[in-house]
């Protein structure tokens, strides 16, 4: 459609201005961090029954960005450049610590490379702000792991640098070495290698064909079970079940392409979700949920739209519920917010969130005729990161609440979640029914 393209273009020329302004302003910002503006002062592990602790303080909070690598195993993290004023360093047995190195990999760039003497995986990680005598600190849970559990391939943070520099960058002139103790002496780094994609999404773009895409995106995932129900039944599995579902359903009826955000028991961070669904150039993109309330006794579906204001404060509170679950990988919202915020007032996004609404009106009118359960004022606004593609219709689904032991029940049958699919089905052929009379692909 025309307004897709217009908020494309838009977008295009935001990041070549974003582009042109790095370009500018490296020499300048390198002539400025001769003496980095931020320290590291301590390295700090602590031995929990479930997991490793391992804190970095700091004299300013920071974005950082950590993961894990195999082959040699190490947890590596990534900091903007930084003074190195740590001590002795002490650790249990049980971190799996062999080795700590430090040093730039590319320019404004600081590393900490740890080295592991077995495989492990991150469980997440927070910044901490200074507090009483503490100062500001990060925060690193990790734990040992086979290969190729949730926790590995993952980008924790928020902190952007170049991986094709970063992967490449052997150090020829190391950093001094900082004494620390006996066995555990801190060296410059020499990073050979870069974090794999998340192993859920597809690096290569989807052909667009003339079947419309829908991207599902079955939420929480991996360490983050979402909800909870009787049981032991867990949102994270609910929702990926409704997924498949509607998956097939979209699928057998030959008339649409379908991706899904994750296809396994693994943890994307909300920011992941979206791009997934710009970077496959999608049509309308529809993330699967199951809330839970104090009072178990309500139930019923809701359908959601993006809004900075919220239709109630239950949908408020929600929201913010839902936001925080990528505190569980260290991700600051406030940083992909202030992007959007720009994008919310121009022309393109408002109609990308009016096709939103009225393919929510749509699904609930649907779902009505199906006689499904449905709240009051069943169609709801509310600040979502993961709607927040700004060139992309998309809506969440509430299917129903994990605190109401029938309904979470019901959600867990193949009956009841087909009569759910089929119902997204009929408000999918609708929406695309109305964008096909209006002129559009």
């Amino acid at each position: 459609m025309l307004m897709k393209t217009i908020v494309r273009i838009a977008l295009m020329l935001t990041l070549w201005a974003g582009v042109m302004m790095c370009a500018i302003a490296p020499q300048s910002a390198h002539a400025q961090n001769t003496v980095p503006s931020l320290s590291v002062t301590g390295i700090r592990f602590g031995a929990h029954e479930d997991k490793t602790r391992l804190v970095i303080d700091l004299n300013a909070p920071a974005q950082y960005r950590a993961f894990t690598l195999q082959g040699p195993d190490r947890l590596v993290i990534d900091l903007p450049h930084f003074g190195w004023s740590v001590g002795a360093i002490t650790r249990p047995t049980s971190a799996h610590v062999t080795d700590i190195r430090q040093g730039p990999t590319q320019p404004g760039i600081s590393r900490i490379v740890i080295d592991m003497n077995q495989t492990v995986a991150i469980r997440g990680t927070m910044m901490l702000p200074r507090s009483g005598q503490s100062g500001d600190r990060l925060v690193i849970d990790y734990s040992p792991a086979a290969k190729g559990a949730a926790g590995q391939n993952q980008i924790f943070g928020t902190l952007q640098i170049n991986d094709a520099i970063a992967g490449n960058n052997d150090l020829q002139t190391p950093v001094q070495t900082v004494s620390a103790s006996a066995a555990q002496t801190v060296h410059a780094i020499t990073p050979t290698h870069k974090p794999s994609a998340p192993h859920n999404q597809n690096n290569a773009p989807l052909p667009k064909g003339e079947r419309p895409l829908i991207v599902l995106d079955a939420g929480h995932g991996g360490n983050d079970p979402g909800a909870l129900g009787p049981n032991g039944l867990k949102e994270k599995n609910i929702t990926l079940a409704m997924a498949r579902d509607l998956k097939k359903a979209l699928e057998d009826t030959g008339r649409y392409r379908v991706l899904m955000t994750r296809d396994k028991d693994v943890y994307l961070r909300l920011g992941q979700r979206v791009q997934i669904a710009r970077h496959h150039n999608a049509d309308l993109f529809i993330s699967l949920h199951a809330d839970s309330l104090d009072r178990k006794h309500v139930s019923g579906a809701s359908i959601y739209t993006l809004s900075e204001k919220a239709s109630d404060s239950e949908s408020a509170r929600l929201a913010e519920r839902e936001n925080q679950s990528d505190l569980i990988a260290g991700l600051d919202l406030s940083v992909e917010d202030e992007e959007v915020a720009s994008i919310l007032v121009n022309l393109a996004m408002r109609d990308t969130m009016n096709q939103s609404k009225f393919f929510a009106n749509t699904i609930v009118d649907v779902m009505q005729n199906h006689s499904l359960s449905l709240l009051d004022n069943p169609h709801r606004y509310a600040g979502f990161a993961v709607l927040k593609a700004p060139d992309v219709p998309s809506v969440l689904i509430e299917a129903g609440f994990m605190s109401n032991n029938q309904e979470a029940n019901k959600l867990n049958t193949p009956a009841h979640r087909a009569r759910i699919a089929a119902a997204i089905v009929r408000g999918i052929d609708a929406y695309f029914e109305q964008v096909r009379r209006n002129g559009g692909n």
